[in-house]
């Protein structure tokens, strides 16, 4: 719908099999729910495009500049590695990688920021092409400041042809990607929030 609002229309959806799982216990939900809305045929009828299935992408893939990640599951390497794919990571590339980027980043006491970038078959480790922090408030809890970091995931995929004309990338250090965090480490996130805060916040 952003891309719409700025003036995209055709836009195609390549749909890879989905099958849900069984929503996993969390100490804080820090995305939105993802199965709520629109279904991805309407979405592309809406904006005047097409459906197509990702076991096609190598029969499309000449077909398109570029092709923006909006949830997927594993990516076959020689289409990760075609160049054409963008991904807005929900951590700072290199320093942040791999699952819970958000939740790992505060409890570890790193910068928290998104990275518009090129995958390729490694795990958040594709070129990158812009690094936009999250600005941390005094006022901030966790869930309005997951919030902030959630809306500029999704501004920068809906803006990622300005970004790719900027080109602002911070000097990081690179770290191992992360898993999924456990439930049990979670509690030690909400008990590690406000010592992040104060070392982060804008005064």
């Amino acid at each position: 719908m952003g891309l719409h609002n700025r003036g995209f229309r055709n836009i195609d959806l390549l749909l890879m099999p989905f099958k849900k799982r069984p929503e996993r216990a969390v100490e804080f939900k820090h995305r939105p729910a993802q199965f709520e809305g629109p279904d991805p045929r309407s979405l592309a009828a809406f904006n005047g495009g097409k459906i197509i299935q990702y076991s096609e992408w190598r029969d499309v893939l000449d077909d398109y500049e570029w092709f923006l990640v909006c949830g997927s599951n594993l990516i076959e390497a020689d289409f990760a590695n075609s160049g054409r794919i963008l991904n807005v990571h929900a951590g700072l590339i290199p320093s942040v990688r791999g699952l819970d980027s958000f939740k790992w980043a505060i409890l570890n006491g790193m910068p928290l920021g998104n990275t518009l970038h090129k995958i390729d078959d490694r795990a958040d480790a594709g070129e990158i092409l812009f690094h936009l922090p999250t600005p941390v408030f005094p006022e901030d809890d966790l869930h309005t400041l997951a919030r902030r970091h959630y809306e500029n995931e999704i501004w920068m995929l809906i803006n990622f042809d300005t970004l790719l004309d900027r080109r602002e990338v911070l000097d990081l250090p690179e770290h191992e990607a992360t898993m999924r965090m456990p439930i049990g480490v979670e509690a030690d996130l909400i008990q590690a929030f406000e010592t992040f805060k104060d070392s982060h916040a804008k005064q």
